[in-house]
């Protein structure tokens, strides 16, 4: 019988999304909690870009999503999407 290991520290593939319809739809709804949406950054050649999104597939439900970068996730530098 074989046993297949799954590593947990595995490096993964990401995108980082960048849409402005889910940019203003993010804005809008964390005003209306009294916050501040502020986009992440990546690093693409030496220049800061903003992304709304970062994940495992090259699309999201928005039709304006483009991709701003993608590479894996610890060879990329950048600033998480947050809130505050």
């Amino acid at each position: 019988m074989a046993t297949s290991t799954v590593l947990k520290d595995k490096d993964t593939y990401v995108y980082f999304l960048y849409s402005e319809q889910q940019f203003k739809e993010r804005t809008k709804v964390e005003k209306t909690m009294s916050r501040i949406f502020t986009p992440g950054s990546v690093i693409v050649n030496g220049r800061k870009k903003p992304f709304t999104e970062m994940a495992k597939k090259s699309s999201n439900r928005y039709p304006d999503c483009k991709v701003v970068a993608e590479g894996y996730k610890s060879k990329m530098v950048f600033t998480p999407v947050s809130h505050r």
